[in-house]
């Protein structure tokens, strides 16, 4: 999203790090100039009582990440993605206006707030075109920012979790027909809808995600998910759910949603990248983390 914070770098490729609440979370993915790109590092490090920034400097050190490109992405909280009709301005006038127009949806004042934006892909017939706008908290920024600054690392690019895993579903073989990939992470989890590696639409879930109650409220926000699609861009059904496999009841969540929905319903191949190779495995915690990895510098926003 927001970059670029740092344009030389020494080695083609990002480095991924995420900041949770236990550890940080780091996936390297390298670029070849001929080839498939490569995972070559991926490792959770947990906090396990050690300050925050001395478990970071640790990595910085481990990986020498003063010389690599390196993104992270914003956490709950610290951004709002809303989607919103695009105002009839120019190009230049775009950022402004839509602050304007966001002002009353978000929970701080909007001067408190960095802005960016990108186009819904497809528009349905005689209907206002529709972007989203990601707005981001400027402390929450700056924080982020410091923390790894204070180690070393200059960063090229802040993103957030929807585009990160917006990545990852380019790398499903159902994206091209389209596909609603569901992650779960704790009591929280992320349905994003993809087609041809375009975002169309996202929806976050919180709290109690375990059999029972939890998955039928994941099956309704899902269900909701796929019902918004096809009415609001008129484009074929989306018929592939994909399951991520970093959650303990994948398989019990794919037998529910199979038992309920119409969709070829899947839990994603663990070790299974598409065409991007993996000389090491990829932890639990690491998965949207190799997604900020996945960004690509034609993919501009």
């Amino acid at each position: 999203m927001w970059g670029r914070l740092q344009r030389e770098r020494a080695t083609s490729g990002l480095v991924g790090l995420g900041v949770h609440a236990s550890g940080l979370s780091l996936v390297q993915v390298r670029r070849p100039s001929r080839g498939a790109p490569q995972i070559v590092a991926a490792e959770f490090r947990p906090f396990s009582g050690v300050e925050p920034d001395k478990v970071l400097a640790r990595l910085v050190i481990d990986y020498d990440l003063k010389r690599h490109r390196c993104t992270t992405f914003l956490g709950a909280g610290e951004y709002r993605l809303i989607q919103t009709e695009a105002p009839d301005v120019k190009p230049d006038e775009l950022k402004a206006a839509l602050r304007w127009r966001i002002k009353d949806l978000i929970d701080f004042h909007v001067n408190d707030a960095t802005i960016d934006v990108f186009d819904v892909p497809v528009q349905a017939p005689g209907r206002t075109a529709l972007v989203y706008v990601v707005v981001g908290r400027n402390e929450a920024i700056r924080k982020r920012v410091e923390f790894f600054q204070d180690a070393g690392v200059a960063l090229d690019i802040i993103d957030i979790p929807e585009l990160a895993q917006r990545n990852l579903a380019l790398l499903l073989p159902q994206d091209q027909e389209g596909a609603a990939l569901l992650t779960l992470d704790g009591d929280a989890g992320l349905i994003t809808i993809t087609r041809n590696g375009e975002l169309y639409l996202s929806r976050t879930i919180s709290g109690g995600l375990t059999e029972g109650a939890g998955f039928e409220r994941l099956l309704l926000e899902l269900q909701r998910s796929l019902d918004y699609f096809e009415s609001s861009f008129r484009q074929n059904p989306i018929m592939n759910v994909v399951v991520a496999p970093w959650f303990s009841q994948a398989t019990a969540l794919a037998d529910f949603l199979k038992s309920n929905l119409s969709q070829r319903v899947t839990v994603w191949e663990e070790g299974r990248y598409g065409d991007l190779g993996a000389s090491v495995p990829v932890p639990e915690s690491c998965f949207l983390t190799l997604g900020a990895a996945l960004r690509e510098d034609k993919v501009t926003l």
